[in-house]
């Protein structure tokens, strides 16, 4: 984990409200793992206290004659504030960031089940997105086959599915309006892929808004397949200190409860303690 002050390469406008934003920070790049996430703050904004958590969504070199990892790249939404005086850097400008942070996907314990599956099938609500594409590029070096699920309210909401191209077999998309793909909630045509490849050993990882993450746990579950699923929390830290991001897990007393910065963002589903479309806080 490094704080460093990275300089904005590129701030790229995508549909719906999106951006790709590329940071210059190699000592943060070089040791990124799938699946971790980091801490960004916008220096010199009082009125903006907070760092905001982001997914890393890929880690890059810095030019073609170059193969070492320089450029973290992170893909997020215009929600707030916080966001919004992100869309304005350019360029040049300098970030605050705190990274790389959590544990990703291919902790020992979790990659214990990897060559006992035939196929992983990520799942991506929105901007959920983020944080399966580092996931995906290594599962393929490894020769697994993937499929990738992705759903969001409308066109504009499918951003960046085509990076996912050389890497997986088949992406299936879906929108709530129609407007591409599936009509409808990804979880259908998700559930129509379970219910043919049952005799199949599938691992899914997903993330996603919270409902979302519940019922593809619950699908998991009744087709008998193991589920990581990527969490999000309001986070004041990052680092495990403020506690504002726990969850509740399978356990007793203080092992009820794990914090999504420290001990995730990555769970297993059945880790997890789900109520009512949230995990319980």
């Amino acid at each position: 984990m490094f704080n460093k002050m990275a300089e904005v390469r590129e701030n790229i406008p995508l549909s719906g409200g999106h951006y790709l934003l590329s940071l210059y920070s190699p000592a943060q790049a070089r040791v990124t793992r799938p699946g971790q996430f980091a801490m960004l703050r916008l220096p010199n904004r009082s009125d903006i206290l907070l760092r905001r958590p982001m997914s890393i969504y890929d880690v890059k070199p810095a030019s073609r004659k170059s193969k070492s990892p320089a450029l973290i790249q992170v893909l997020y939404k215009v929600v707030g504030r916080g966001t919004g005086a992100m869309a304005e850097l350019k360029g040049g400008d300098a970030l605050e960031v705190l990274a790389p942070l959590g544990h990703g996907y291919f902790r020992e314990d979790y990659q214990r089940k990897l060559p006992q599956v035939d196929e992983v099938v990520h799942v991506a609500g929105g901007i959920g997105i983020a944080a399966l594409l580092l996931a995906a590029r290594e599962l393929h070096k490894r020769g697994i086959r993937q499929r990738l699920f992705f759903g969001g309210r409308s066109r504009a909401d499918l951003v960046c599915y085509k990076d996912f191209g050389g890497l997986v077999q088949k992406t299936i998309l879906a929108t709530e309006d129609g407007s591409r793909g599936h009509k409808g909630f990804v979880t259908v045509p998700l559930e129509n892929h379970l219910a043919g490849s049952e005799r199949g050993k599938i691992l899914l990882m997903v993330c996603g808004p919270w409902p979302m993450l519940e019922a593809c746990v619950g699908l998991a579950r009744n087709y008998g397949h193991p589920c990581l699923v990527s969490m999000e929390n309001r986070m004041g830290c990052g680092v495990g200190v403020c506690l504002g991001c726990s969850i509740g897990v399978k356990g007793e007393g203080h092992g009820a409860y794990e914090r999504v910065c420290t001990e995730g963002p990555v769970f297993w589903a059945d880790h997890v303690r789900w109520a009512g479309g949230t995990p319980e806080i």
